[in-house]
């Protein structure tokens, strides 16, 4: 048996958890934004680009669990790009009329 094969093992499975926490809690930040205000806007940093698949992951999920389909709008600007930030706006998508 190799002891740190699974040493690896089991801090991949911490982290999986700890990343789990993470995005449950900014899917219930979102979702409370959006019940709050109509929206959620925020800063996201935009490397490592996973930030942002993730936000936008939990953005959806927000979504789902207020029964309601979302859009997410990404701005950045010359003063946020230079700081690795974009500005992040999810609202309810609106039905065509």
């Amino acid at each position: 048996m190799n002891v740190w094969t699974t040493l690896d093992h089991l801090l991949a499975i911490s982290s999986a958890a700890e990343r789990r926490g993470r995005s449950d809690d900014l899917v219930a930040e979102i979702a409370d934004g959006l019940a709050a205000s109509g929206e959620y806007v925020t800063k996201v940093d935009v490397l490592p680009t996973q930030q942002v698949v993730d936000f936008n992951w939990a953005a959806h999920q927000a979504g789902r669990q207020l029964g309601i389909r979302v859009h997410v709008d990404v701005e950045h600007n010359k003063t946020m790009a230079a700081e690795g930030q974009a500005q992040v706006r999810v609202a309810p998508l609106r039905p065509p009329e």
